[in-house]
């Protein structure tokens, strides 16, 4: 038995370090203004609908723009990271911290695993999705009893 769990388990661990290799954990690196434009428009477009990012709620995406507006207006105001006073530096680094983190906890590719025991058993299985995929399902379950609801207002207005 444990020779068979360590054999399934090396089978499994390559496709989930795959699928967790495509997460970009710094997709900002505030360095000069030309590379942060370059990096800001990817990420703008990125969030776009069939982006990576494409789930992303509408307040994460406020403070991300928000972030990269001050993050430009900083580098804006400075040649290079080198011309910055200490105060803008610690402003710069925060803002960026926080954009990355907004955006990879939104990846589409970001690898999510939990572990549950199924109906009728006591040991738990594993299974990973990616928040795309989970995100997906949510909103196709969200739809399909919008739907519903809207078919039983409508069979009862027509009764």
């Amino acid at each position: 038995m444990y020779k068979f769990v360590l054999f399934a388990a090396a089978l499994i661990a390559p496709t989930a370090f795959a699928a967790e290799s495509k997460v970009n954990n710094k997709p900002i690196v505030a360095q000069t203004l030309e590379s942060f434009n370059q990096e800001s428009a990817k990420i703008r477009e990125q969030m776009q609908p069939g982006g990576v990012y494409d789930h992303i709620k509408s307040g994460d995406k406020s403070r991300v723009e928000a972030r990269l507006d001050t993050m430009q207006r900083l580098l804006q105001a400075h040649a290079a990271q080198n011309d910055m006073p200490q105060n803008d530096k610690i402003a710069l680094a925060n803002a960026q911290e926080e954009v990355n983190g907004i955006l990879t906890h939104n990846d589409n590719n970001r690898l999510v695993c939990e572990s549950r025991a199924p109906i009728g058993s006591n040991i738990p299985v594993k299974t990973c999705r990616t928040y795309g995929e989970i995100e997906e399902q949510r909103q196709a379950s969200l739809k399909s009893v919008s739907d519903m609801n809207n078919l039983s207002r409508t069979q009862k207005a027509g009764n």
